[in-house]
């Protein structure tokens, strides 16, 4: 497993799976973005991560810079071959999130409830 983290964000690999976990306290700054999507696209580049998994805890409503950024990892992410993406969050922002990200051409994406939900569809 690689990782890098911060206070409030952590992005690793884990078997075939880009896992980004977003703490309740996340910040929505710019510069928390392109930390969290600099390290997306270091690891969206292993060749075995075919998948990614978003997991949302943030206390925060999703807003247009969120679902900005997640269109822009995702299109990333395809570029990288990874076609499948993952939520886990309870409540609607997993909702919101596949909405939006499921717009994204040769994207697929599912939801989960749990980490180990989602680490599971992910080595199907």
């Amino acid at each position: 497993m690689t990782a890098a983290d911060s206070d409030n964000w952590d992005v690793y690999v884990e078997d075939n799976a880009l896992v980004a976990d977003f703490a309740a306290d996340i910040s929505t700054d710019e510069s928390v973005f392109a930390a969290v999507n600099e390290e997306f696209e270091r690891l969206a580049a292993d060749p075995d991560v075919d998948t990614h998994i978003s997991v949302l805890r943030m206390d925060s409503p999703l807003n247009s810079d969120v679902f900005e950024k997640a269109r822009e990892a995702a299109a990333v992410g395809v570029e990288h071959g990874i076609h499948s993406w993952i939520t886990v969050s309870g409540g609607i922002k997993s909702h919101a999130l596949k909405s939006e990200v499921g717009n994204i051409e040769g994207v697929e994406i599912e939801t989960a409830s749990t980490v180990e939900e989602a680490l599971a569809l992910a080595d199907e």
